[in-house]
């Protein structure tokens, strides 16, 4: 019995399926099907019920599975101690929300380069649901983004909030002057999808009859959003420090809206037993890099978290 086969007992357990776990571990079904063998010859206790569909811990499982968690989490606390950084080599599984991607991505991989040169990275943009969904079933490591309203079950780093205001093409015939939620409803409002955590705050901005009674388009794509918007198709809630070349362009422009649309926060997060011991140190990376890009911007287009109260119209 070795780290490996402790790895293996964790993965298991969470996967619930011999094939999910050989795949995670590049091994054979049988691979992993005889460490668990070895495992529970070696102890004297079944680890694991099994049926056609998946594999269930048992009682003893339970208690041993704590244990090798703990094992795990100090040997890879170890490794991190005495290897120098240069020498890591792994794969980690990032999942990014398209405004991470646009903000803090390039950052984050010239630090991970010039810190940890052989550590390979696998990027996964999506909305915020699917991505959290494939951190659970342990199909990515971290995640920056919104971790919804099931935060308790995270470790969470916040990271930054950006700014949301109302933006629309360029050469839109529009009033200098603020705008209120009808003068917004006499357009065509392009929203996130629905069920996204912006889209149910459209909804909420805009009240849900004002929504209703309006022309909205839908969208899942940060850059169709912008695309519709510049093609004059509709106006929509984005964060300008994603489309700054645009705004400086003339492509699109900000509308004067009250009152505000409240910001967005953004964080670093992974599970509570990260799929990899990469995780925590993405994490803190992303933090870094979210630190040394809000202090180039004014607070009103992104600011570290907590400091966002009060965000006011963009100058």
């Amino acid at each position: 019995m070795n780290i490996r086969f402790l790895e293996t007992m964790i993965w298991l357990s969470e996967l619930k399926n011999f094939r999910a776990t050989a795949e995670r571990m590049n091994l054979t079904p049988a691979a992993i099907s005889n460490r668990i063998a070895v495992m529970e010859q070696e102890l004297g206790i079944r680890l694991f019920e099994r049926d056609v569909r998946e594999v269930r811990l048992t009682q003893e499982g339970l208690l041993f599975v704590e244990g090798a968690r703990d094992i795990v989490a100090r040997y890879g606390s170890l490794l991190t101690a005495v290897r120098p950084a240069a020498t890591v080599e792994d794969t980690v599984r990032i999942g990014l929300v398209p405004s991470m991607a646009f903000t803090l991505l390039a950052g984050i991989m010239e630090l991970l380069r010039s810190k940890f040169p052989h550590i390979r990275v696998a990027i996964t943009t999506d909305t915020s649901g699917p991505l959290a969904e494939r951190l659970e079933r342990r199909e990515l490591d971290v995640v920056l983004g919104l971790p919804g309203p099931r935060r308790e079950q995270y470790r969470v780093l916040d990271l930054c909030t950006f700014g949301m205001f109302w933006i629309a093409h360029g050469g839109l015939a529009i009033s200098e002057q603020a705008l209120g939620r009808d003068d917004l409803l006499s357009h065509p409002i392009i929203s996130y999808e629905i069920g996204m955590y912006n889209h149910g705050r459209l909804v909420q901005y805009l009240s849900e009859s004002g929504f209703e009674r309006s022309l909205v388009h839908y969208s899942n794509s940060l850059a169709t959003t912008v695309c519709m918007i510049t093609a004059g198709i509709g106006i929509s809630v984005l964060p300008p420090i994603v489309i700054q070349n645009e705004l400086r362009s003339g492509a699109l422009r900000v509308l004067n809206v009250r009152p505000a649309f409240p910001p967005t926060s953004y964080c670093a997060y992974y599970l509570e037993s990260p799929s990899s011991r990469l995780a925590p140190l993405i994490a803190s990376i992303a933090r870094e890099v979210a630190t040394q890009f809000c202090s180039l911007y004014d607070d009103a287009l992104v600011c570290q978290q907590g400091n966002a109260v009060g965000l006011g119209p963009l100058a």
